[in-house]
């Protein structure tokens, strides 16, 4: 029977214990299958890398626009449905449209985010980094039973340490921008897209700021490009917003996932440690083998199609104009079409491309500074402590569209 919306072949459920599970599940049926999310909402979904990097290229079949969703502009998906600001975010953002539209959203972007920006960055991230592991150390000797945990003290500090300073956020207003983010991502309540609209209150503000006061970050740079380079106001908001989420939240899991596959594998954490194989390669594999960002919304069908346009595999398939389609990353990286026999096991020494940061226009522009500091983090975290153990179970934040944990307690054993 052919696969169509109407008959979903798996739920994707936000309290889900385990989304490799449900991707292995998905991806069973097929490279482009009918998926459930939370608030009985379907679209499909994209679970092969080779059909996924297809997608991701082809912005004429498949548009990042909402305006193309027929459902929502039909006014079939409700206003407090929970995945909404990240489906069909509000305003233009460079996640969300194509074309001539995101060239000049990305200009900007590009051109303020250089490599030798990204690279001066490196004394602050070893700096932080340096910070955080005496902290860690120190919460670590304090507590009853050596036990610490790692999210709260380490891995989500450090990202938005570095995002902050590169957007020029003082530290003090860390805390209320991870907890508007964290509702953000919060797939069982609906206040999704009062969250957002918070965050774009307060980055308006914060531009507001710059403007009367500019400083060496992004935000700064970006206010001072030619006039013909520059964006309009609300656009540069949504474009800090994505920036800001992007730029903390998927380097979280990434350093999470890491420190979690290494604790479980001994023996690949030794060939790092012996030098055999570079501390980027453990990066890699990480985002290949347990991607921080597990389902990425949305796309659009701009016209009636086949799935053969995008997997021979998908044959038969009917998507109509106006179909939400998503791209599971969870899904890709363990692809057994892509990664072979072994796709499901964590190899360092793998070496191999991925598409964790994505593909074609759309490729993460941050993901220079994402390796540069999971790389300088996890090289000294493991230099300190080669024996970091994980201590407990690790919960599952309640979303379906990051790789997200709550915490994760570590036991830390010097060298």
């Amino acid at each position: 029977m052919a696969l169509n919306l109407s008959r979903p072949v798996h739920h994707l459920d936000p309290l889900s214990p385990d989304l490799h599970e449900d991707a292995a599940r998905m991806r069973e049926h097929g490279p482009l299958v009918p998926v459930e999310l939370p608030g009985g909402v379907v679209m499909w979904a994209v679970t092969g890398d080779e059909a996924g990097r297809a997608l991701l290229k082809d912005t004429g079949l498949f548009a990042k626009s909402p305006s193309y969703w027929k459902a929502l502009q039909r006014g079939d998906i409700p206003a407090d449905w929970p995945l909404l600001s990240i489906a069909a975010p509000a305003g233009e953002a460079i996640t969300n449209v194509d074309g001539p539209e995101h060239r000049k959203l990305r200009r900007p972007l590009a051109q303020a985010l250089t490599a030798r920006r990204v690279e001066a960055l490196t004394p602050v991230i070893t700096s932080l980094v340096e910070r955080l592991l005496t902290d860690l150390e120190r919460a670590a000797d304090e507590s009853a039973d050596g036990v610490v945990d790692f999210r709260s003290r380490f891995a989500w500090p450090l990202p938005m340490g570095v995002i902050g300073h590169l957007l020029g956020v003082d530290e003090a207003d860390h805390p209320e921008l991870g907890r508007l983010y964290s509702a953000l991502f919060d797939d069982t309540v609906g206040d999704g897209r009062d969250a957002e609209l918070s965050l774009h209150a307060w980055l308006d503000a914060h531009v507001s700021r710059l403007e009367k006061d500019p400083g060496d970050d992004l935000i700064s740079a970006m206010l001072a490009l030619p006039e013909e380079d520059r964006l309009p106001r609300q656009d540069l908001v949504v474009s800090m917003y994505v920036v800001l989420a992007a730029g903390h939240e998927t380097t979280t899991h990434l350093l999470l996932n890491a420190v979690r596959a290494l604790s479980a594998h001994p023996a690949q954490r030794d060939l790092l440690l012996a030098g055999e194989v570079p501390w980027e390669n453990l990066v890699e594999e990480t985002m290949r083998w347990d991607s921080p960002t597990a389902n990425f919304f949305t796309r659009f069908a701009t016209r009636d199609l086949d799935g053969a346009d995008v997997h021979p595999a998908a044959a038969g398939v009917r998507i109509a104009e106006g179909d939400p389609v998503f791209v599971s990353y969870i899904a890709m990286g363990r692809d057994p079409e892509r990664y072979g026999p072994t796709a499901g096991e964590f190899d360092v020494r793998r070496g191999e491309a991925h598409t964790g940061f994505g593909y074609g226009a759309h490729f993460c522009i941050g993901a220079p500074l994402a390796r540069l500091e999971a790389r300088v983090a996890l090289e000294r975290i493991f230099a300190r402590w080669p024996e970091v153990a994980v201590v407990g179970d690790v919960p599952r934040a309640p979303t379906v569209a990051v790789n997200s944990h709550t915490h994760l307690n570590v036991r830390l054993t010097p060298a």
